[in-house]
């Protein structure tokens, strides 16, 4: 796992919510992983934590997902979102059973995608999502996003912890 993650990714980490460790064992807190391209823009997240045949599963689907939305697209940054759009749109069919028909998503234009709400996973359906179909959701509605406009709905929304900048409380 770590040959293909350093292959195809650069890791990096920001501490986001807060935790206790008390005699020597983490209590609370949670972890959210992203795929992202260098310019901080998500491909594919991961909310919650995974063992590391899940996690690789994960690194690989979000490297194939990429290459294949490189390929259909031809360097058209629309045909590129649509692309990932797709892959996020079978993940939530196949593992969820939920079909999000196309023409309820709103449209992809040029420029910068739209910034994230969380709105499509408060609704009815979303609630029933378990936290991987939650953000195949999102990442449907709002394909190829900046990093720091999702990473708060992820932890917050998701994950259903709060964003904190407190140091961890060590006991």
């Amino acid at each position: 796992m770590g040959r293909f993650l350093s292959d195809n990714f650069e890791a990096t980490h920001q501490k986001v919510g807060t935790f206790q460790v008390v005699n020597g064992v983490k209590i609370g807190g949670n972890v959210a992983s992203y795929f992202c391209l260098s310019d901080g823009t998500v491909i594919h997240a991961v909310a919650g934590p995974l063992g590391a045949k899940e996690f690789l599963r994960e690194a690989r689907w979000a490297v194939d997902l990429r290459k294949m939305a490189a390929s259909e697209a031809g360097g058209d940054a629309i045909k590129y979102r649509l692309a990932l759009r797709k892959g996020h749109l079978e993940r939530l069919a196949s593992e969820n059973g939920l079909r999000l028909p196309p023409r309820a998503l709103p449209a992809v234009a040029s420029g910068p995608p739209p910034v994230p709400t969380s709105n499509e996973i408060r609704t009815k359906a979303g609630r029933a999502l378990g936290n991987q179909g939650q953000v195949h959701t999102l990442l449907a509605y709002y394909p190829l996003p900046q990093l720091s406009q999702l990473y708060t709905i992820v932890f917050e929304d998701v994950l259903k912890e709060k964003v904190s900048t407190l140091p961890v409380d060590v006991r």
